[in-house]
């Protein structure tokens, strides 16, 4: 009899979610906001306005930086863990500066963070925000293209299943993570629901009698774009469920949460 490939799936799927490996020991320094940033956003494709698709304003810019959360989220916490900033050398030309960014962003993100000695030198800046500051488009021509993502082995999790259990679960991982100084990429979304399909950086978290209350870096806003600074994503232990504040392209409320980029398969 052959093995029906719906079952395999259906018993893939849950593992692929749920696989989880611990940091050994705590990171030398946690995920900051803005530092840790890039400077530049992820730009919608649709004029959003209070969560709603609007007509486009008249005489708007042109949106050409789009379809990039998953780049900017996972980029962002690669040169966490593998680069070094020394703003007291020279900046490399651009060239060079090209090739030290693909050296980074070629890494495994789940990897684990190199020691200093051993990260990858860029030169003439004091972290990542003033490097792409400087020079977004060499950042932005570098760090990956978006269309790769939608075909990543991980996106196959949406279609499964996601229990009250597997999100307390995750929850506990994620607020683990934080007090060893490591941020969680995650992907939010509301599927089957378009409402919501987005790709945010966990890097910091508090308890209280409410809940859990984490800071998230959004991609889909800069520090220095307008409403720019960390959002936020609570988690309800008595409901289990987690929420995202209104942001410009969500009006706000319940989101399933799914960790990504800890494996090959994740």
């Amino acid at each position: 009899m052959r093995f029906p490939i719906s079952l395999f799936i259906a018993l893939l799927l849950p593992a692929l979610a749920t696989a989880y490996e611990p940091p050994a020991v705590a990171a030398s320094r946690p995920f900051t906001y803005p530092n840790d940033t890039f400077a530049f956003k992820n730009e919608t494709k649709w004029n959003y306005v209070n969560g709603s698709v609007q007509p486009e304003q008249k005489n708007a810019p042109p949106r050409e930086y789009t379809g990039r959360c998953f780049v900017l989220s996972r980029a962002s916490v690669q040169f966490w863990k593998f680069a070094r900033f020394d703003p007291r050398l020279a900046p490399l030309a651009p060239d060079q500066l090209a090739r030290r960014i693909r050296q980074v962003c070629e890494r495994s993100v789940w990897l684990p963070a190199l020691v200093p000695r051993d990260r990858i030198l860029i030169p003439g800046y004091r972290d990542l925000h003033e490097a792409s500051a400087k020079m977004p488009g060499v950042f932005q021509a570098n760090i990956g293209c978006g269309w790769p993502f939608y075909f990543r082995p991980g996106n196959f999790v949406i279609a499964s299943w996601v229990t009250r259990a597997l999100e307390d679960r995750l929850n506990g991982e994620i607020f683990h993570d934080l007090r060893l100084n490591t941020p969680t990429i995650i992907w939010a979304y509301r599927f089957p629901s378009l409402k919501l399909n987005h790709v945010i950086v966990i890097y910091a978290g508090t308890r209280d009698a409410r809940g859990y209350h984490y800071l998230v870096y959004d991609t889909n806003y800069s520090d220095t774009s307008k409403g720019g600074a960390s959002r936020h994503l609570d988690y309800d232990p008595t409901t289990r469920t987690f929420s995202y504040e209104p942001v410009y392209y969500f009006k706000g409320g319940p989101v399933t949460v799914r960790a990504l980029y800890r494996g090959l398969l994740q």
